[in-house]
């Protein structure tokens, strides 16, 4: 159980960087974007790489969504969150690299894929059959008399 609220609040938290990327990207200046850009693209992948590494070594149980491409499976979790790290990656290395106006309208992009990635995530977990289903149990009662 504690890994379901932990895909709920890494994906809610990815789009909450999202929205920061985007936000940062059309408000603020150069010096603003790059500064907000390499902060959240270092934290974002260090957060990534720790929910891959939880979510690969977590026991998956029946309903656990999974993607098959190229003869292999791989979870969905892990890959969403190996997508988000690829652009987390990607966003420190284009504040770094380009000028001001490539690194304005990229970092809007990475917001928006990490934005679409998030919502994704979110969907696609509660559509998860993977929950722990309630248990009924019948006992019988001693009558009154």
């Amino acid at each position: 159980m504690a890994m379901h609220r932990q895909r709920f609040f890494f994906n809610l938290g990815m789009v909450g960087a999202a929205t920061l990327l985007i936000v940062a990207s059309v408000a603020f200046g150069p010096n603003a974007i790059k500064g907000i850009g390499i902060g959240i693209g270092s934290a974002g992948g260090a957060l990534c790489l720790w929910f891959i590494s939880a979510a690969v070594h977590h026991r998956r149980l029946a309903g656990h969504p999974v993607v098959r491409a190229f003869r292999r499976t791989m979870g969905l979790w892990t890959l969403l969150a190996a997508a988000m790290a690829t652009v987390a990656a990607w966003e420190v290395i284009q504040t770094c690299v380009f000028g001001a106006t490539p690194m304005k309208w990229l970092t809007l992009a990475n917001g928006l894929l990490l934005d679409v990635l998030g919502c994704v995530g979110l969907v696609a977990h509660e559509l998860c059959s993977e929950r722990v289903v309630h248990c009924l149990e019948v006992v019988e009662r001693p009558t009154a008399y």
